[in-house]
């Protein structure tokens, strides 16, 4: 368990706030303050930082010490810094728990999470064995060990894929709930659901889905061309023949029910609330994109879809807006919205935390078939 606070940059790129520290006595220490890059995650290169020598001030505070500029250096000037091997050794597991947590995928909020290694998440093994099963992992024999384990016991690899899954979800659950609590953008939003498809992984009427595109165009050459009209998903039911879905996603701030300049809810008449113009403009735009999509998903350019049995037929849409908190439990706003809601043919319309509850039942299944822990007895170790 390590806890660590991320300050994004971008939404691939964070600083760690809490350093690597290499060597610390009295008032003296070496520190690695790391970032994280993301946008390099294909190559391995994700981990990049700064080494700082500090001194505690009056008050008692680490405070950085003056710099030396290299660029200033003559021939035959240098600076040197000596690490003992106990101090390369921290700096050396400080920087791999840095990688574990870039392999792990950022978080998109700022603020404190707890990692947690996939080992430590899934496995109940005695101490002995467990000391064994991470100096090997440490030694980056993980595909040797999981084709070990495939050979010897192939029903405790499935159960560990599954503990693997339901595992990297507990964590992204854990994540959705924070970022309810804090102002992210919808881009952000965007990519944390590109990053947990499995959330719509049950369709609003149960069919699975997949997605296909990311920012599609629905009304230029094809599906990933430019267009005139852009979505933020299509995705695909699954099944022998597959139907396309649109998904737009707005925010969860986004009011439900039109504000005055008092900031309180604007009534319409006795009994009925106005809805906010977020709310109707999401549902024109996607009716329109899938009317758009409906029309063009036939182009030869698009060919490729019903190669692979992907059709469109009158597309369905879900539109993913607000919280119902908003609505205070107010029986008439309640029932404004609802009413509405349910007359609608196309689309459907999903709040923030009707997604954040659908996404915990899905997670909250029996643990026969999710298995977050599962117990290994010593003869189950291939080795």
């Amino acid at each position: 368990m390590k806890d660590i606070t991320i300050h994004h940059i971008t939404k691939d790129v964070a600083n760690i706030e809490e350093p690597v520290v290499i060597y610390e006595k009295n008032n003296t220490r070496r520190i690695f303050l790391a970032r994280i890059n993301n946008t390099k995650v294909e190559i391995g290169e994700t981990v990049s930082g700064t080494l700082i020598h500090q001194k505690k001030d009056t008050k008692g505070e680490w405070q950085d010490i003056k710099s030396i500029d290299l660029r200033t250096l003559k021939g035959g000037e240098g600076v040197k810094i000596q690490f003992h091997s106990d101090q390369i050794k921290k700096l050396y597991d400080g920087i791999t728990n840095l990688y574990e947590v870039s392999a792990t995928g950022l978080p998109i909020g700022n603020g404190k999470y707890t990692y947690t290694s996939n080992f430590e998440t899934i496995l109940k093994v005695s101490e002995d064995r467990k000391e064994l099963i991470l100096k090997l992992l440490e030694l980056n024999y993980s595909t040797d060990i999981w084709n070990e384990i495939l050979e010897k016991k192939p029903d405790l690899a499935t159960k560990l894929s599954l503990a693997h899954i339901q595992s990297n979800r507990e964590k992204s659950l854990k994540e959705f709930k924070i970022m309810l609590s804090e102002d992210i953008i919808e881009p952000d939003w965007q990519y944390f659901f590109e990053k947990n498809q499995w959330i719509f992984g049950y369709g609003l009427n149960y069919q699975f889905t997949t997605q296909l595109s990311s920012q599609p165009y629905y009304g230029g050459t094809n599906y990933t061309g430019k267009g005139a009209q852009r979505g933020d998903n299509l995705y695909q039911t699954k099944a022998n023949a597959k139907f396309t879905v649109l998904v737009e996603i707005k925010k969860p701030s986004t009011d439900l029910i039109v504000r005055d300049r008092n900031n309180n809810h604007k009534r319409y008449r006795n009994g009925a609330w106005l809805l906010s113009k977020e709310l109707i403009g999401g549902i024109s735009q996607l009716q329109v994109n899938c009317k758009t999509w409906q029309r063009t998903s036939d182009y030869p350019e698009n060919d490729e879809l019903s190669e692979n049995n992907i059709y469109t037929e009158n597309p369905k849409g879900i539109l993913v807006i607000g919280n119902t908190k908003e609505l205070s439990e107010d029986k008439e706003k309640i029932e404004t919205f609802e009413i509405f809601r349910q007359s609608l043919h196309n689309p459907e319309i999903i709040t923030y935390d009707e997604l954040y509850e659908r996404a915990k039942y899905i997670i909250n299944q029996p643990k026969t078939i999710n298995p977050t822990v599962i117990e290994i007895p010593d003869e189950d170790v291939p080795f």
